[in-house]
């Protein structure tokens, strides 16, 4: 039986994206561990998973220095500390729990989160057959492709055109350049870039490996096999880089989720029950676990939805709104701390959502035609751009549209059937990648190769 080791964050959407991958693995006979920098031990356990909890990340490994300090006694530490402080922050970013967790395990093959670049330089250092392991569209500069943070859509306006394309990649990498050499010489070289770029070369991994192709992450990397947990179809018309495979969506239809009920105190079954018999729309709105949803923009949701009885708004906060901002809420919008997505989307008419990769994936594996309201953070402008251009949802602007332009958003979502055709006609595509064990048979090929 192959071993097969999985290092992910352990951020929640591709913790539960790692849960599906798992599961197929696992019904294909292999042995699974997992590992994060974070203590999601107990999500794991549910699962009946095994893993090895790490040390977490501190993406700033420099050394404290003294409190009180002021600005120039700070700069004037760095530079005359630099060695031991270079030092210092290499031996904080050596991964030591890593590297003694594959010793114990010896997997024969390692996936590791193409962000986790700690983890691939050990990996690659103790020979081990590396895998890196991405939850993103393309993050590679090919012809054809936009720049994933932007909402650029090839062939759609000036900045669609091949020239527009390439012009900006360049003053990305320019404005990125300069970011980066400004974070050295600031910090004396003991930024998070310098330290990770100080530890390649001690773990002996080429330089030539890694391609500064400007990903709001540190590094991307030239050669090395990936595994997308995308589907190919969603992504603009391009040709891949070299061994990068895509294996489609992991949605983990079966995954735990808490009972939910609402702010005022309404379970979640009981008012899909109570929509169900009313005959009403169900509208999703979900924001992100990672920032707090922008409350002018909700605020301007509500009001749009408020005079139609024929529609329920179901609104899931994340945890970090105070359901109070949005002021007093008619009958037919419900706000909850948290939603369990799965449960709702298998009844949903639309989702609301703010771009993030997983619940787009979760929305197509449940037929659900998606309004976009990207919340403009890291990778949500490219996937808000990639729904809009394969007709499965609109891309709108939060900051933009007035109460009455959401209202006829959604009206258009609800009543235009063709974005439900094109939804259906995404989720065979995804579908299939399962069907053929796209998964199992990359895993496959990559176990009979070496790194």
């Amino acid at each position: 039986m192959a071993r097969i080791f999985i290092v992910t964050t352990g951020l929640t959407g591709i913790l539960n994206a790692s849960f599906e991958m798992a599961r197929r693995l696992r019904a294909a006979g292999y042995a699974v561990t997992f590992a994060a920098p974070r203590p999601v031990g107990e999500r794991m356990a549910a699962e009946g998973l095994a893993f090895v909890e790490l040390p977490f990340i501190d993406l700033d490994p420099a050394p404290p220095l003294p409190k009180g300090s002021g600005r120039v006694r700070r700069t004037w530490l760095r530079f005359r500390d630099r060695k031991e402080r270079r030092a210092a922050a290499l031996e904080r970013y050596r991964p030591h729990a890593f590297r003694q967790a594959v010793e114990d395990l010896d997997p024969d093959l390692v996936l590791i989160d193409i962000e986790l670049h700690e983890y691939i330089f050990s990996a690659y250092e103790m020979k081990r057959n590396l895998v890196l392991l991405s939850q993103w569209y393309s993050t590679w500069r090919r012809p054809g492709l936009p720049y994933l943070l932007t909402d650029v859509i090839p062939g759609v306006g000036e900045a669609g055109t091949q020239d527009a394309m390439s012009a900006h990649w360049e003053a990305v990498k320019k404005q990125r350049s300069k970011m980066f050499a400004r974070m050295a010489l600031l910090s004396s070289w003991t930024d998070r870039r310098s330290i990770l770029l100080a530890l390649a070369d001690e773990c002996g991994f080429p330089r030539d490996l890694i391609r500064e192709n400007w990903w709001p992450g540190v590094f991307t990397y030239n050669d090395l096999p990936a595994i997308s947990m995308t589907p190919y179809e969603m992504e603009f018309p391009h040709e891949p880089r070299p061994d990068l495979h895509y294996v489609g969506p992991m949605v983990r239809e079966g995954r735990k989720e808490k009972p939910a009920v609402s702010h005022d105190g309404l379970s979640l079954d009981d008012l899909l029950a109570k929509r169900k018999s009313a005959g009403a729309k169900l509208i999703l709105v979900t924001v992100s676990t990672l920032h707090a949803g922008d409350v002018g923009f909700l605020q301007r949701l509500t009001a749009a939805v408020a005079m139609r009885a024929d529609w329920q708004l179901f609104i899931g906060l994340g945890g970090q709104l105070d359901p109070a901002e949005l002021g007093a809420l008619p009958e037919n919008i419900h706000t909850f701390a948290y939603v369990p997505q799965l449960r709702v989307l298998k009844e949903a008419d639309l989702s609301i959502n703010h771009a993030g990769i997983h619940t787009i994936h979760e929305c197509i594996h449940f037929g659900v035609p998606q309004l976009i309201y990207s919340g403009k953070r890291s990778d949500q402008p490219g996937c808000a751009a990639r729904v809009h251009y394969h007709g499965i949802g609109l891309m709108a602007d939060k900051d933009e549209d007035s109460a009455e332009d959401i209202r006829e958003n959604i009206d258009e979502m609800l009543t235009n059937t063709a974005y439900r055709e094109a939804t259906l006609k995404m989720q065979g595509a995804c579908r299939a990648y399962a069907t053929r064990r796209e998964l199992e048979q990359v895993i496959e090929l990559l176990l009979k190769s070496k790194v």
